[in-house]
């Protein structure tokens, strides 16, 4: 059973990013590169003390929130590698519909594409304890 959201209390920051697969289709691709996209040009150094009573960036709690084109949430979405982007914290995921899906222009075999489209996906990342 999943935790509770973070309070807004308790919330350090928030990041957003984005991300795509332009060829294959996959949400898992493209989930993977938004989280990539909105944790990848941060430092937090002051965790570790400020949560030194309560175990350091492994207390940490990490709230996702991933925005994905609804015919893009299917069982082929492996949720258990987009968690392994994230090095430390405690990650809570929820889905919603949203991102996009817009035409690369060209579908290519070998690159697994089964159509021309282009799977965006939305990521918010709450930072807390």
């Amino acid at each position: 059973q999943q935790r509770d959201p973070i309070p807004n209390d308790d919330i350090f920051f928030i990041e957003l990013g984005f991300g795509n697969d332009s060829h294959g289709q996959s949400s898992t691709k493209a989930s993977i590169r938004a989280c990539r996209n909105a944790i990848e040009f941060n430092s937090i150094p002051s965790i570790q003390r400020l949560l030194s009573d309560s175990g350091g960036y492994d207390a940490l709690k990490l709230d996702v929130l991933l925005a994905i084109p609804p015919k893009y949430q299917t069982d082929e979405l492996d949720l258990d590698k987009v968690v392994d982007v994230f090095p430390y914290g405690d990650v809570r995921l929820d889905i919603q519909d949203g991102g996009m899906v817009t035409k690369s222009g060209i579908a290519i075999d070998r690159f697994g594409d089964v159509n021309d489209d282009m799977v965006v996906v939305c990521a918010s990342v709450i930072v807390g304890h």
